[in-house]
């Protein structure tokens, strides 16, 4: 399983590389849009198991729910996001993604990880 220094480092290369949200053509945030970008925690999902039948709940959702279509893609994918800890730094980088200006990722990422003492 990944750590979670491992899931910020992947997520924050990811986000600062592709410089754009991942949306679909109505402005919703997808895990995986139609120009093939993708979110922070659609970057963390292997090819080989990402089907869209897990789009549509955003990761905050399981900080209450015990099981569901993502948190098993998640696993599968080398990312324990059963763990409450993963998925609460799941939920920050997601809001970082869907909440700010891509301008603004670089500054709130290095916030991000040296709250969690990363960097």
């Amino acid at each position: 399983m990944l750590t979670a220094r491992d899931i910020y480092e992947r997520v924050c290369a990811h986000l600062l590389s592709q410089r754009a949200v991942s949306e679909d053509d109505n402005g919703s945030c997808r895990l995986r849009s139609p120009n093939g970008h993708k979110c922070a925690i659609g970057s963390l999902v292997n090819d080989e198991v990402y089907h869209p039948d897990i789009e549509g709940t955003g990761i905050s959702y399981y900080r209450h729910a015990q099981d569901g279509n993502l948190l098993r893609a998640l696993y599968a994918s080398e990312v324990n996001a059963y763990d409450p800890s993963i998925v609460e730094l799941l939920c920050e980088l997601e809001q970082v993604h869907d909440d700010a200006s891509v301008d603004q990722w670089p500054r709130l990422l290095t916030a991000l990880g040296k709250r969690h003492a990363f960097i």
